[in-house]
């Protein structure tokens, strides 16, 4: 038995509380003040602080809650950290709220670590699961990938905000659900030829909010109340189950390398969700499964389908599928050591209509 197959163990770290549903924004003053935190540093970006500053505000104030607002354009992590981590309201601080997007909860959470304070999850947008979740995605010279950071001691998951974020963000959160199918089967795979820990429950939790939400894919795409619920409670259970794996492995697989490689190749032509969303058809069928019905299902919840649905030509698709594996080598997927020659990964794409020539 190869020593990697046996983990003699890994912290699990759960947000301590997650509250969801409408007008949840109202009660984050009466949350936090019984949770014993008495001042805030949130951090926010233009749009949603013009949009839900005032309800936030207004919550905290009733408690006695002492905060402050710091807005950014969010162009660089590393810019925005260091802008932010010298503040001196951070002195005072209980703990620092991320209210906005995927840029805005990555770099609370960065500066919540580096500051040892706790940190607040609101998003606005339901576009990936790292709301709950304990990693960040970080940018680095020739790769994006993500590491652990800081666990949210709580999330508040407003689905009257959520549901009326614009289109393209739920689908991508619903790319980014889907890719989870994909991800278990490559973590097994994992686990049979390398020997990598790998934890049943973890996995069957990823998976089964992938197939809930298989479910939900036309509410999903009409932007329901019903289906943006549906959604968010699978991306924060994706974030649990992140922090229950001590790994992203059941939420992150080949399909993520795929949309990481496409970063890289084309300068984050889209949203990372539509991008796993594509990757996980051609990786599905990979893995042979049902890559028609995954497809069907994007398409239902107005997620890409197609190289040109996330923003690049043929050539560049075909590029970033054959440098995936090279992304994170350490990781073994259904692309193996090697990855896949040009060729290919023409082929592969040609096959599941990613690509028409």
């Amino acid at each position: 038995m190869r020593a990697e197959e046996i983990r003699v163990k890994h912290k699990i770290e759960l947000p301590k509380l997650i509250l969801a549903g409408e007008d949840v924004i109202s009660s984050v003053g009466e949350e936090l003040k019984r949770m014993g935190v008495r001042s805030v540093l949130i951090i926010t970006s233009k749009t949603p602080h013009s949009l839900f500053k005032d309800k936030l505000a207004s919550s905290l104030s009733s408690e006695g809650i002492k905060f402050k607002f710091l807005v950014d354009v969010f162009k660089t992590h590393k810019e925005t950290v260091e802008n932010f981590s010298s503040h001196e309201f951070l002195k005072e601080a209980d703990a620092i709220v991320g209210l906005g997007g995927g840029k805005v909860i990555d770099v609370s959470k960065l500066i919540a670590e580096q500051k040892s304070k706790n940190f607040i999850s609101i998003p606005t947008v339901p576009s990936h699961d790292g709301i709950a979740s304990p990693l960040v995605s970080l940018p680095a010279e020739d790769k994006w990938y993500s590491r652990f950071s800081k666990t949210p001691l709580a999330v508040f998951a407003d689905t009257e905000i959520l549901s009326k974020a614009p289109q393209v963000y739920i689908s991508s959160g619903f790319g980014d659900v889907i890719g989870k199918l994909t991800a278990v089967k490559d973590w097994r795979l994992a686990h049979l030829l390398t020997g990598e820990y790998y934890g049943e429950y973890a996995a069957q939790q990823a998976k089964g909010c992938a197939d809930g939400i298989l479910k939900k894919s036309e509410e999903i795409g009409a932007k329901s109340k019903e289906g943006v619920r549906a959604l968010v409670e699978a991306l924060i259970s994706c974030g649990i189950v992140i922090s229950i794996a001590g790994s992203s492995r059941p939420c992150s697989g080949s399909e993520h390398l795929f949309a990481h490689a496409l970063d890289y190749v084309a300068n984050f032509p889209s949203t990372h969700g539509l991008e796993v969303g594509v990757g996980t058809i051609m990786m599905s069928y990979l893995h042979d499964m049902d890559w028609m019905e995954i497809k069907e299902n994007l398409e239902r919840a107005k997620a890409a389908t197609t190289a040109k649905e996330i923003g690049v030509n043929e050539e560049q698709l075909v590029k970033a599928l054959s440098l995936a594996a090279k992304i994170r080598p350490e990781r073994y997927t259904i692309l193996g050591e090697k990855g896949l020659t040009i060729e290919a990964a023409a082929n592969l794409a040609k096959v599941t209509k990613v690509i028409k020539s």
